[in-house]
């Protein structure tokens, strides 16, 4: 039997909290507008940080076709970028809930295809707390975070209560770009913050997560790092050495250099799908630490060519049948511990 595809990084917008991002006034963040047909454009401190093509992106009917079409069979949904934890703490607290709601609801319509990931109210901490507990009840697999938490970073004491119990429950953590910390820096030398902004900040809060020393206090705590791994693998070396070199200078103490942490507790996704970076990244975690990611929908994503991106990196790379299985869901079935699909 093929091996289930299972698609670790994509994004849906439940229709009733795109309907509310759309009363939202200009002078508010975040805000959504519709320019016409299914497109919808998002804003977060008057920024467009997201555009939404396809109607798959809120619609389920729709984005089944287009998962069909790709040949990817079973997806875990997340809501992204402008999500409730950019709202005021008492619409995040609401707007939370409804989506965990309309998720679970997505997995009941859709047995096997759909799987997905608490959405938090980071911004009031107890509260995301609870609604994680919740969620697990309800049979979430994982947990939506950001690469910052309105401009805080994740690193934080105060957040330390969600990844005790994300610890506890063995729920994984997808690690995506929220509005950059490096926003103004972006804004003064006009470029987007899809290019360097995104994957810098999910880089910034992974690292600082494993300085912090997260990943020894929470001895269960994974990752899937969106987009490659950010810019991780590519300064693997600097990763190790800026350690050695400086981290007493920093306060910084871990049982084992940050560069061995990330190899075994951190999953990069393969949005991306360029082949040089692709093999780059295999070369340092290898085929039981990567794993499908599509963004779907995106602009930057690419879920019709995911599958092949991956076969090609097998063959380029000389990856076995099973090595290849491993990306293609294998990894994500053990992590996320999905049962057998119907």
């Amino acid at each position: 039997m093929a091996q289930r595809t299972v698609d670790a990084h994509n994004h849906w917008y439940p229709k009733e909290y795109l309907e509310y991002l759309m009363t939202r006034g200009d002078d508010e963040t975040p805000y959504m507008r519709h320019d016409g047909g299914s497109h919808y454009r998002g804003y977060y401190k008057g920024v467009a940080c997201c555009h939404i093509d396809r109607p798959g992106h809120y619609e389920l009917d729709a984005r089944i076709k287009d998962l069909d079409a790709a040949g990817l069979d079973t997806q875990l949904l997340s809501v992204t970028i402008p999500g409730p934890e950019t709202l005021e703490p008492e619409n995040g607290i609401h707007w939370a809930k409804k989506c965990n709601d309309a998720l679970k609801q997505a997995t009941e319509d859709y047995p096997g295809r759909f799987y997905f990931l608490a959405t938090l109210p980071w911004q009031v901490p107890d509260e995301a707390c609870k609604e994680l507990e919740r969620c697990y009840e309800m049979g979430a697999k994982g947990v939506q975070m950001f690469s910052n938490f309105a401009g805080e970073p994740v690193w934080l004491d105060k957040f330390h209560g969600i990844y005790e119990i994300a610890d506890k429950n063995e729920m994984p953590m997808l690690v995506h770009p929220a509005n950059p910390l490096t926003g103004p820096v972006m804004d003064m030398v006009k470029i987007p913050y899809q290019l360097w902004g995104y994957t810098l900040d999910t880089s910034m809060a992974v690292v600082s997560m494993i300085f912090q020393g997260l990943f020894e206090k929470f001895k269960n705590l994974t990752l899937v790092h969106g987009h490659l791994g950010g810019m991780v693998p590519y300064f693997v070396r600097r990763l190790a050495d800026s350690y050695k070199g400086y981290g007493k200078e920093w306060g910084i103490e871990l049982s084992e250099s940050p560069d061995e942490t990330y190899r075994k507790r951190v999953y990069p996704d393969t949005t991306s799908f360029y082949l040089p970076a692709m093999k780059c990244c295999l070369e340092w975690v290898g085929a039981g630490q990567m794993c499908i990611g599509t963004d779907y929908a995106h602009r930057v994503g690419d879920p019709e060519g995911a599958i092949k991106a991956v076969k090609d990196l097998g063959d380029q790379a000389g990856l076995s049948q099973e090595e290849i299985d491993l990306i293609l869901g294998k990894n994500l079935e053990k992590i996320f511990k999905l049962p057998p699909m119907p």
